[in-house]
C-alpha cells in the first residue's frame, strides 16, 4: 500500500465519521449508543460505495470495537476487532504489523470475557508477526516487547491466583528478552530505555511479592511462542531482588557510559536504584544510594529545587502499592501515616471512617499502607521520620500526599 492511498484511506475515513459525529450537527453530544448506530452507517455506507474490504472499514471497525467496549459488550465489541483484523490481511497480508491494535483489543477482550487462553493465542500472534518482520533479537522488538509485558502485568489483578501467577512468569520471559535486547544493543539511547528498565525491576517486585505472600504453585508452566512451554525456574523472592536490581543498574552504566548524560540524569537512575533497595528493605544500602543521588545533583539553585522535589517529603514508590486488595469501599478515604526514615510505614489510621466500613475492609486498607514503601524525606542531607497524609481512593491509591 503506497503512502498516498495510505493518507486517502485516513481523510475520507476521518470525513465520514466527522460528518456523522459532529458535535456542532448533532444538538448534543453523541452517546455510546449514538456512536456505535454512526460508526455501523458509516461501515454501511463505505461497503455500498466501494467493497466490503475496502480497507477505510478497518479503521472503523477498530473505532465500533472500542465503542462497543465503553458500553460494555464484548462480544461485540471481539467481533468488531476481528472484522478490522481480516480487512487489514486481506489488503496488506497475514504477517502485516498493521494488525498489532487489532490483536492487542481482541486479547483484552477476550481476557474481559473470561477466554485467557483465546488472549493467550492473540499476542502470541501478535509477538510472531513482529519477529517475522524485525528478528527476535532486534531493537525494533522493545516496543511491542514492551506492551506485551504491560499486558501481562495489568492483568494480574483480572485473573485467578493460579493464572496470576502463570502471567507474571509469561512477563518474566518478555522481560528477560526485553533485557538482553536493551544490554547487546549499547546505541540504544539510554534516556529511551529508562522506562523499559524499570517496568523490568517492577515485574520483578510483581513475581517476588506474589511468592511472598502465595509460594509459588506446583504447575506454573506456561506457553508463550509457538508452543514452547515457558516454566518458572525454582524461584524466590531473593532471585527476583536480584534481578530487577540488576536491571536498574544496567541503566545506572549505560549513563556512565555515556559522556553527555547529565548529572540529573545519573542521580534519577541511582534513585531508582535506591527505590528497589528501600522496597526489599535494604535500608543500610538504599541509604548509601540515595546519598550518591543526592550528592550528584548540582550545587546551585536548579539541583537544590530538584533535591527538594526529590527528597523534601516521603515520595510514595508507585510499584509498591499496585496490585493491592480488592476491597470496594464507599468512599475515597484520608488516612494518617507515619513514614519511618527507613521508608516503611507505621501508626495507619483513618480520619472520620465511614460506619459501613467492614473490620475486614479496614484490615485490607491497613495491610495495603504496611506493604507500601515511600523513599524518605531529607532534612540536611539525612533522611528522618514524617507524618503524612495518604489519599486511598476507592479505586486505587492516589500517589499524591499531604504532610500532617
Amino acid at each position: 500500500m503506497n503512502s498516498g492511498y495510505k493518507k486517502w484511506h485516513l481523510s475520507s475515513t476521518t470525513l465520514i465519521v466527522g460528518l456523522l459525529l459532529n458535535p456542532f450537527i448533532s444538538a448534543q453530544e453523541p452517546t455510546t449508543s449514538d456512536a456505535i448506530t454512526n460508526y455501523i452507517r458509516a461501515i454501511d455506507t463505505i461497503e455500498s460505495d466501494s467493497s466490503a474490504y475496502s480497507r477505510e472499514l478497518a479503521d472503523l471497525y477498530l473505532s465500533l470495537g472500542n465503542a462497543y467496549v465503553t458500553s460494555g459488550d464484548f462480544a461485540a465489541a471481539k467481533r468488531a476487532f476481528q472484522r478490522g483484523m481480516q480487512i487489514e490481511r486481506v489488503n496488506l497480508g497475514l504477517n502485516s504489523l498493521a494488525q498489532t491494535p487489532y490483536l492487542f483489543s481482541i486479547a483484552e477482550t477476550e481476557t474481559q470475557l473470561g477466554n485467557y487462553t483465546e488472549s493467550q493465542a492473540a499476542l502470541e500472534t501478535l509477538y510472531n508477526i513482529n519477529v517475522e518482520t524485525h528478528g527476535e533479537s532486534s531493537p525494533a522488538m522493545l516496543p511491542v516487547l514492551e506492551q506485551l509485558l504491560d499486558w501481562y502485568t495489568d492483568s494480574y489483578d483480572q485473573l485467578s491466583r493460579s493464572d496470576a501467577y502463570k502471567s507474571l512468569i509469561v512477563a518474566e520471559d518478555i522481560g528477560e528478552r526485553m533485557y538482553r535486547i536493551l544490554s547487546n544493543n549499547k546505541a540504544i539511547n539510554p534516556s529511551e530505555s529508562a522506562e523499559q528498565y524499570r517496568k523490568i525491576s517492577h515485574m520483578h517486585y510483581m513475581i517476588a511479592r506474589h511468592l511472598e505472600e502465595y509460594g509459588e504453585p506446583v504447575e506454573s508452566g506456561f506457553s508463550i511462542n509457538n508452543g514452547q512451554q515457558v516454566r518458572s525456574q525454582e524461584s524466590s523472592s531473593h532471585m527476583h531482588f536480584r534481578r530487577g536490581k540488576a536491571a536498574l543498574e544496567e541503566r545506572v552504566k549505560s549513563l556512565e557510559q555515556q559522556p553527555d548524560a547529565s548529572m540529573t540524569e545519573k542521580a534519577l537512575a541511582l534513585i531508582d536504584v535506591g527505590d528497589w533497595y528501600t522496597a526489599f528493605a535494604q535500608r543500610a544500602s538504599a541509604k548509601k544510594t540515595y546519598n550518591l543521588a543526592y550528592e550528584l545533583l548540582p550545587d546551585d539553585e536548579n539541583g537544590n529545587t530538584q533535591r527538594q522535589a526529590l527528597f523534601g517529603q516521603p515520595t510514595l514508590i508507585a510499584y509498591t502499592a499496585a496490585n493491592r486488595g480488592q476491597t470496594t469501599l464507599p468512599q475515597d478515604l484520608q488516612v494518617t501515616v507515619t513514614v519511618l526514615s527507613s521508608g516503611s510505614t507505621r501508626n495507619p489510621a483513618i480520619i472520620d471512617p465511614p460506619e459501613s466500613l467492614s473490620e475486614r475492609a479496614l484490615n485490607s486498607i491497613y495491610k495495603d499502607i504496611r506493604n507500601m514503601r515511600f523513599r524518605p524525606q531529607r532534612v540536611e542531607g539525612k533522611p528522618t521520620k514524617a507524618e503524612i497524609v495518604l489519599p486511598y481512593a476507592s479505586q486505587q491509591a492516589d500517589l499524591n500526599l499531604t504532610r500532617k
